[in-house]
């Protein structure tokens, strides 16, 4: 395809996610009014399973535990969460204050309570974005952790999510799915808590739900169905990048787009029977490419590669070189995999420690402060004809 083509798929595939809102807007409209009742007829009608209980139960986690944490599962998980925790701890900004003479100002920052996390199981068991969800949260110290995801057809939840969900502590977990699920942790459903903050990875039910919902309840970001961009020149290896497209096209409505300065590689790739697109560009067209698809992930594969990846701002997360592919990412690098998709990287960032914090400012100032900046004040409040805010500066220096 060429720029105008791409540019023509990509509002394609942002109009066809979209055109589900009005369906998700009464499952939400059915939840908010209907509770835990309309939940329950919601997951039959959705996930074919009648569920009495939505609350994973703790027989249902030790039986999850016994099932899924060998020895060896437990190493592994330790290992990648170690590797995750590091990260985050650098992640997590500092408070501050400056003292003058007028007074004192402070930034202080506090841990968002409680957090829902929303688990996809359908497709995939996704136990990596427990990971990648839970350990910046308890990084940032959030205490309450609400996990949501979706029963099976034995109206279980997905053992490997319970067992490494309790492996970090979490234990209070519900077993439903999809934008329902969304909407119950928004507005609370019987046992199911309201949440303050709701984070995690879906299909495009789930994210036009977290759309629909916002402000509301805060969230992440739209991490809805896997994209992926490859820039590759004629150093790259065509097997890397073969493999590279493939393994983010397996995912349900996932993209997977190259953009190549090399014909024959355009060719070898458009030859290979992978569902995507590829496009010829030189670099600096490749940059503009790059920054209008604003992508999940971006591969660089490529001689010199700093040259461009220097240059973009607009991309989830950038993979550099030959031996990162996005599967390192997804699974143990550090960063969490919880990425903005669909174009949203222009305006949001990926979860992080930081996405569990908010912060507000603390101010003490005395009479003498207030007295050298009232004229100031004053003239302000004048401007913008609020009397009353200058009332209440010059009450207080009577």
């Amino acid at each position: 395809v060429d720029k105008g083509g791409l540019a023509k798929v990509l509002a394609e595939r942002q109009k066809k996610f979209r055109r589900v809102e009005i369906q998700v807007a009464k499952i939400i409209s059915r939840v908010k009014e209907g509770g835990e009742a309309a939940l329950r007829e919601l997951t039959r009608t959705y996930d074919g399973v009648e569920i009495a209980d939505f609350r994973v139960s703790r027989r249902e986690i030790a039986e999850a535990k016994k099932e899924f944490l060998s020895r060896e599962w437990q190493q592994r998980l330790e290992r990648v969460a170690g590797r995750i925790r590091r990260f985050a701890e650098k992640e997590v900004p500092k408070g501050f204050s400056i003292a003058e003479r007028s007074g004192k100002m402070e930034r202080v920052y506090v841990s968002v309570e409680p957090v829902g996390i929303y688990i996809p199981a359908g497709t995939a068991p996704l136990v990596s974005t427990v990971l990648m969800a839970v350990v910046p949260a308890r990084v940032a110290g959030v205490k309450r952790i609400v996990i949501a995801t979706p029963p099976g057809k034995d109206g279980k939840a997905n053992r490997a999510v319970v067992a490494t969900a309790a492996f970090l502590g979490v234990t209070e977990i519900y077993k439903i799915g999809g934008a329902q699920a969304i909407a119950a942790l928004a507005f609370g459903a019987g046992r199911i808590p309201k949440v303050a903050k709701i984070v995690g990875p879906g299909n495009e039910y789930v994210s036009a739900a977290k759309r629909l919902l916002y402000g509301i309840v805060d969230l992440d970001c739209p991490a809805g169905p896997s994209e992926v961009v490859v820039f590759a020149d004629k150093t790259a290896d065509p097997g890397f990048v073969k493999a590279e497209l493939a393994s983010q096209a397996e995912h349900r409505n996932g993209l997977a787009v190259l953009i190549t300065p090399d014909r024959r590689l355009l060719e070898k790739i458009a030859g290979a029977g992978i569902e995507g697109f590829a496009i010829y560009a030189e670099r600096e067209k490749a940059l503009s490419l790059i920054e209008m698809i604003a992508p999940e992930h971006l591969v660089v594969m490529a001689d010199k590669p700093e040259m461009l990846v220097g240059k973009i701002k607009s991309a989830g997360a950038i993979f550099i070189g030959d031996y990162t592919p996005v599967a390192v990412g997804d699974y143990l690098a550090g960063p969490s995999h919880i990425l903005p998709t669909s174009g949203t990287a222009v305006s949001f960032s990926g979860l992080s420690a930081l996405t569990f914090l908010r912060s507000f400012a603390r101010l003490k100032w005395d009479k003498p402060g207030l007295k050298e900046w009232a004229e100031d004040i004053s003239a302000l409040a004048d401007l913008e004809g609020l009397p009353e805010h200058k009332s209440s500066i010059l009450t207080r220096l009577r």
